[in-house]
């Protein structure tokens, strides 16, 4: 995995285009045909950025795991080995380096995800629809984690509440009754994002009934909301 991987370049690529239906609407999606480190890069900056968990990237992660792994069985072949040079060493520890620099990546990647897994895990729970964002192990885990922790509340606290008061799913002081869930912390969608225009996104409609077209190359500051379609269709990326 060689440095010039890391660039983060925004050449046009060939791309294939699929039609999905989501929400009743069709919706083209763009494949990435940039290195998969690169393609983990923007994922990560996609997650950090965005308020909801993004859909688990397994096909990005099963490349990086498998170049790694080739990788530094490569490396310890050759530093092993007697008759490499000390000119050879030092190239070698650089693209070492270059291998920890991809497994920090991955590591800030997946740290980025436990952090919403545990702050969302109720609402990961309750809601069937997101548990398709998440991978077999990330569910296994959230579903345990939500598991304790309302123990915990009930061992805790709860159990020495009025009856009407022991379930996590109360709406808050002054809520309508109606508002079944509304303790649970559920993403904020309506956070703003930076976002960058791959390709060309269309026009949106903003929650003032603002229309705005999203260029190729274009900046953008707008609720999570308003781009969430398009960065599923993989036309932005967020910064």
């Amino acid at each position: 995995m060689s440095h010039a991987r890391y660039a983060l370049s925004e050449d046009e690529d060939e791309r294939i285009v699929t039609r999905q239906a989501v929400k009743e609407e069709p919706v083209t999606r763009i494949t990435d045909e940039r290195p998969a480190i690169v393609q983990l890069s923007h994922a990560w900056l996609n997650e950090r950025g965005s308020p909801e968990l993004q859909p688990w990237p397994a096909e990005i992660v099963d490349t990086v795991l498998d170049q790694l792994q080739q990788q530094q069985s490569i490396l310890d072949s050759l530093m092993s080995d007697t008759s490499t040079s000390e000119e050879e060493h030092f190239r070698l520890n650089l693209v070492q380096l270059d291998a920890e620099r991809s497994k920090w990546l991955l590591r800030s990647f997946l740290r980025t995800r436990l952090e919403k897994l545990e702050k969302y895990a109720s609402h990961l729970v309750t809601n069937r629809s997101e548990q398709t964002r998440l991978s077999p192990m990330e569910l296994g885990y959230v579903k345990r984690y939500d598991q304790l922790l309302s123990d915990h509340f009930q061992n805790a606290v709860l159990q020495y509440l009025p009856e009407p008061m022991r379930s996590l799913n109360d709406p808050p002081p002054g809520g309508s009754l109606s508002n079944v869930g509304s303790m649970i912390v559920s993403p904020q969608l309506d956070s703003p994002v930076f976002i960058y225009c791959r390709d060309d996104g269309g026009s949106i409609v903003l929650p003032d009934g603002e229309s705005l077209a999203l260029l190729p190359g274009s900046i953008h500051l707008l609720p999570y909301r308003a781009i969430r379609a398009v960065l599923e269709q993989r036309r932005v990326e967020l910064l």
